[in-house]
């Protein structure tokens, strides 16, 4: 133990020497003042839960030290702490004090603003909401949106639990179809309409809205039935028939480029039959929406004479 002491005795003077020279200097420097904006630090958060409310990021600190040191200061040597273990869901008023604030050697805090927070915590809690893709734009005159889809089409999203149940769909950002002919697809981002609220995993998803040409629909009104396979009657006799398919085929379509029929084959009077619907040629986009009836009675037919 002597030997401690007794070891390089003139550098542990010239040491000591130096350190009352720094304390001299800085206790005869004019004493002054400073205000700062510092972060808030929150040590120790518990994973399963959120800080809600109006958060406070920065707090006012006005410290005093020696001019020397005020002038060197930087807001970054100073910060506010706040040790949030054993925190639990509900409210929470947090006191600061000189004890909350880190600073340098040689200053000392002389007020904090605030000094009494109250902080207000919840659960967290994950969801799994549908994307809702945005366009924007129209495509080209004759052609129209056929199919608007989102991969992945869910997200997970989490939060505070109330902000969370609030929340029915993530939204994309907007994907263009000015002029567009044909298939638009893009990685696009995602968003919340809460910014408490995050992204579980990728905050992106992949937007494809399919185009094709215009269609519309178009009704045919009294269209006869034709019978196959047997020697029966149909009631009613004729059906309305409601088709759809691109503007072009469906504005050429005349009433003969359509057949309706009734196959009646091994039926017996009374039972009820389909109506089958067969299109012409050069009309391959066209379709049946509906028949109306979709199917009819058969009877047995009358004889002549």
């Amino acid at each position: 133990m002597r030997a401690f002491f007794t070891e390089n005795l003139g550098i542990k003077a010239l040491s000591l020497l130096l350190a009352l020279l720094l304390w001299f200097v800085i206790a005869g420097e004019t004493a002054s003042e400073m205000g700062l904006r510092v972060a808030l630090e929150l040590q120790n958060m518990p994973r399963d839960l959120e800080l809600t409310g109006d958060a406070v990021d920065v707090v006012e600190v006005r410290v005093r030290a020696s001019a020397g040191i005020i002038r060197g200061l930087n807001p970054g040597d100073v910060a506010a702490q706040i040790d949030l273990s054993g925190a639990s869901e509900g409210e929470r008023i947090v006191h600061l004090s000189e004890d909350s604030i880190r600073v340098p050697f040689g200053v000392r805090v002389v007020k904090i603003t605030p000094a009494i927070l109250t902080l207000n915590f919840e659960r967290t809690l994950l969801k799994v909401v549908p994307v809702r893709p945005r366009l924007v734009g129209r495509p080209a005159a004759g052609f129209e949106v056929a199919e608007l889809t989102s991969e992945p089409a869910e997200v997970r999203i989490a939060g505070p639990q109330s902000r969370v149940q609030e929340i029915e769909s993530a939204f994309t950002e907007p994907l263009s179809l000015d002029g567009s002919r044909d298939t638009a697809s893009r990685e696009l981002s995602l968003g919340l309409e809460d910014p408490l609220l995050r992204i579980q995993g990728s905050p992106q998803v992949r937007v494809t809205a399919k185009i094709r040409p215009l269609r519309e629909t178009r009704t045919l009104e009294a269209v006869a039935l034709e019978v196959r396979g047997g020697d029966l009657s149909l009631r009613p006799a004729a059906v309305q028939l409601v088709l759809q398919g691109p503007a072009e085929q469906i504005r050429r379509l005349a009433p003969g480029d359509v057949k309706a029929h009734v196959d009646v084959t091994g039926a017996a009077s009374g039972e009820r039959r389909p109506v089958a619907v067969e299109i012409g040629p050069g009309f391959a986009g066209v379709s049946l929406l509906e028949a109306r009836p979709a199917a009819v009675t058969l009877q047995a037919a009358r004889r002549k004479g």
